[in-house]
């Protein structure tokens, strides 16, 4: 707990000096401007949890209450630990810090595999199992919500054909790590580009 409220003050101590330092180069340096409204909004959004210790990395089957046969897979593995990794970045509650300063992931729920049956495509079968699983893990005492799929397009002569599974992954609340993907696919939705040109990549679970 000291070392969780120490780290804040740091953050918050630091936030403050860029704001007075910014301040004197505000007509000249707009690199340092957005740095600092950076800063601003991490500070806005809280700091991550900070561990004591340094945890080894967990991964193991999540037993869910998806057995609808109308799926032909639906895996799901439970994962803790995991380094958040240099060319992402989630949400702060989705990540935590261990004794070496290594930001780490917090316990959640990974989405391997997801396929319907060619059969029973387009009928809001995935958006309703989603709504339902979405408030099972919201309850599970240790992932609390969290869930990380990757949506990739997969070809195969036998699998439904749609634009990007990440227009339906977005509607039933994910979002993309990369936030440049988010803004296209806000553009994709108000049909400024074609449903095709809908991003792929890491998605999360919004828990605001």
């Amino acid at each position: 707990m000291i070392t969780g409220i120490s780290f804040f003050c740091k953050i918050k101590t630091s936030t403050l000096r860029k704001v007075c330092k910014y301040k004197n180069h505000l007509k000249f340096d707009l690199p340092k401007l957005k740095q600092l409204k950076q800063d601003l909004v991490e500070l806005k959004e809280g700091i991550p949890e900070i561990l004591t210790d340094n945890p080894p990395i967990y991964t193991g089957v999540y037993h869910h209450e998806v057995k609808d046969p109308r799926f032909l897979f639906f895996n799901m593995e439970y994962r803790a630990y995991n380094f958040e990794g240099y060319d992402t970045k989630f949400p702060n509650n989705y990540v935590c810090i261990d004794s070496k300063g290594e930001r780490r992931l917090k316990p959640h729920v990974y989405i391997k595999m997801v396929e319907i049956r060619p059969e029973y495509a387009r009928q809001g079968i995935f958006t309703r199992t989603m709504k339902k699983l979405t408030n099972l893990i919201k309850k599970d005492e240790e992932c609390e919500g969290r869930i990380i799929l990757d949506a990739r397009k997969i070809e195969g002569s036998e699998m439904t054909q749609i634009p990007s599974p990440s227009l339906a992954h977005w509607k039933c609340g994910f979002r993309f790590v990369n936030k440049e993907d988010n803004k296209i696919m806000e553009r994709v939705l108000r049909k400024e580009l074609p449903l095709e040109d809908a991003p792929e990549g890491t998605m999360y679970y919004s828990l605001s």
